[in-house]
């Protein structure tokens, strides 16, 4: 049976955003394992029923809030239409290390769900937005390939490549005290410029 959306008043609406603004927020800070949904309902100022008024659960609060995330994504991309193939595919790298810098609940998000099997992908609802990023990718690479300017590469094995030199990295160098992603400003831009070395290599044309 199809999923049916539901309809939201004005009032519905922005409580259902704040509600998602402050998981965001919160899995930045503590991550998935640290979400508590009674401490999502106390920030709002609503009680944990009111809460599941709008989100039937735990697993159904983070389909949505990676739905939002996949149309966030997707503004991302639209911002490089107009640019060379090479530049698009090169600028994408430092545009979502801004991104995740910028939504850290987001980055937790993503990473948190990367093993998990298919079938219990919170990403799962979002898999038409997951296809139009690729069919993006795709269609910038072919025509670098018509330009000669770009390798052919599939789309789905260049946005696996990318993720993992520009995602990964923001964790892996993370404050050895703090654990939290990278805050230095220095390491974000060495980070970066290594992102864009290697992302350049992989996508030259031989």
């Amino acid at each position: 049976m199809p999923h049916r959306r539901k309809k939201f008043t004005e009032e519905e609406r922005s409580t259902r955003d704040l509600i998602l603004d402050l998981t965001e927020k919160e899995i930045g800070e503590l991550g998935i394992e640290g979400l508590r949904l009674k401490g999502i309902a106390q920030q709002v100022g609503i009680q944990l029923p009111s809460l599941y008024a709008h989100f039937a659960g735990r697993k159904e609060l983070l389909e949505a809030l990676a739905e939002r995330l996949m149309d966030e994504i997707l503004l991302v991309y639209r911002g490089l239409d107009g640019l060379p193939p090479r530049e698009a595919l090169l600028a994408s790298a430092d545009m979502t290390i801004e991104f995740y810098l910028q939504h850290r609940g987001y980055a937790r998000l993503v990473l948190a769900d990367f093993p998990t099997p298919y079938d219990y992908s919170i990403f799962n609802r979002t898999n038409h937005k997951i296809v139009d990023v690729l069919d993006r990718l795709d269609k910038t690479i072919k025509l670098g390939v018509a330009e000669n300017t770009v390798r052919d590469i599939p789309a789905d094995l260049f946005l696996s490549f990318r993720m993992g030199i520009t995602l990964f990295p923001l964790f892996m160098r993370a404050d050895s005290e703090t654990k939290e992603m990278v805050k230095d400003p220095e390491v974000i831009e060495r980070i970066k410029l290594e992102a864009n070395r290697l992302l350049a290599s992989f996508i030259s044309v031989p």
